[in-house]
């Protein structure tokens, strides 16, 4: 069941995006020949006021294929061009019917590059609008867990902290080492920060400067991390349990909402410069497979506490999920939302289309390195699955 759930939750999150997008090429009147979710065989389809909408075999992906788009950028990996004139002079995409005149004046290939921004951006604008919503259920439920120092151990490295030592009540707002800097607007930003600096403070002895909040003042303090051999992690010795926030208002709801929002976006940002940097690996990457799997694993988990507990579980992923996949189709890469909006704001400079050819070849040839991307994640997915390494 919970496999399903997360399928369905998946799948949801595509629709989102790709509403986005058709939402808006229906409102600046662009031909939408498909709007599809999941990839490969359509498996339910109908055509409705002009659009094809299907429902394809394989739940990982989705389109929304408009016409003067080429098969690359759309993401549909059909031929865009494959096209028929029927007896009454119109325009048959397989059904989808159109005059030359709607073709010629509104196709997304014609229209202004300010149109093309929008239809491009909306996709992922609506993933972190989705979020966000969820988000205000999640604070309004549990509150937003700010980093407020509950308790700090006797005789730790928190205690030996200089020239100030730290106490109840601080609020944490920045870490540094000598090679990383977080901003902190949540506990659990710490607790990542410093499982990711784990190896340098116990093999380096780096020092952590904290800078926190103690009655309006903003001090900073120098903390050495220590070694402890039986949870075999370093540790300042500060606790943040049961400290959390809970909105009194509408204006509070939406304030932490939106923090919970960036604790996502930022990680998400943060993940891609560890990649960069070497930090992470990309046997820890997970792709759809690797996501069904670990959300339908938790949402199994949550059903032992109740159907409460399943709908808070699946609204966190989603967040996740949906703040992750928004980021990634803004990253300026060709055949993603980015790459798109990058190529509008190129037209937008140089008062005139980009050559098609151009365009699509760096669409073709992205998308060419994607998939072969996606099929190796696929296969490290099945990997860890058989292995049992998921985790």
């Amino acid at each position: 069941m919970g496999i399903v759930i997360a399928i369905l939750a998946l799948g949801f999150i595509i629709f989102i995006h790709e509403f986005g997008h058709f939402m808006m090429a229906k409102l600046f009147k662009v031909p939408v020949r498909e709007f599809s979710i999941g990839m490969g065989p359509r498996v339910l389809t109908k055509i409705w006021h002009n659009t094809r909408y299907s429902l394809k075999a394989f739940p990982f992906g989705g389109s929304c294929a408009m016409i003067g788009e080429d098969s690359a950028g759309s993401g549909d990996f059909t031929e865009a061009e494959d096209v028929k004139i029927d007896e009454n002079g119109l325009y048959d995409f397989d059904g989808v019917k159109y005059t030359k005149e709607e073709i010629d004046n509104n196709n997304f290939s014609v229209i202004s590059p300010v149109k093309k921004f929008f239809i491009c951006i909306s996709g992922p604008a609506m993933n972190f609008l989705l979020a966000f919503v969820l988000a205000i259920f999640l604070v309004q439920l549990v509150g937003f867990d700010v980093p407020v120092i509950n308790v700090v151990s006797v005789d730790s490295a928190a205690m030996d902290a200089t020239p100030i030592k730290l106490q109840s009540g601080d609020e944490i707002i920045e870490l540094e080492t000598p090679e990383d800097k977080e901003k902190v607007i949540a506990y659990r930003d710490i607790m990542i920060f410093m499982q990711l600096n784990n190896d340098d403070f116990k093999e380096k002895h780096y020092p952590l400067v904290i800078t926190f909040n103690r009655d309006g003042q903003e001090y900073k303090t120098l903390v050495y991390p220590r070694y402890n051999e039986e949870e075999d992690r370093v540790l300042i010795g500060i606790s943040f349990k049961n400290i959390v926030n809970r909105p009194t208002n509408i204006i509070e709801t939406f304030k932490m909402a939106g923090k919970e929002l960036y604790f996502y976006v930022k990680t998400t940002v943060m993940s891609l410069k560890l990649l960069i940097r070497g930090k992470l690996k990309t046997r820890d990457i997970s792709g759809p497979v690797g996501t069904v799997a670990v959300m339908g694993d938790a949402i199994s988990e949550a059903s032992s506490n109740g159907v409460g507990s399943i709908f808070y579980t699946l609204a966190t992923l989603i967040v996740l999920i949906s703040s992750n996949l928004g980021v990634m189709n803004l990253l300026p890469i060709p055949a993603l939302d980015g790459g798109r909006i990058v190529f509008a704001a190129i037209e937008m400079i140089i008062g005139r289309p980009i050559d098609k050819n151009i365009e699509g070849m760096a669409n073709t040839v992205t998308m060419v390195l994607l998939l072969i991307f996606m099929v190796w994640i696929f296969g490290m997915d099945i990997y860890k699955l058989l292995s049992g390494t998921l985790y």
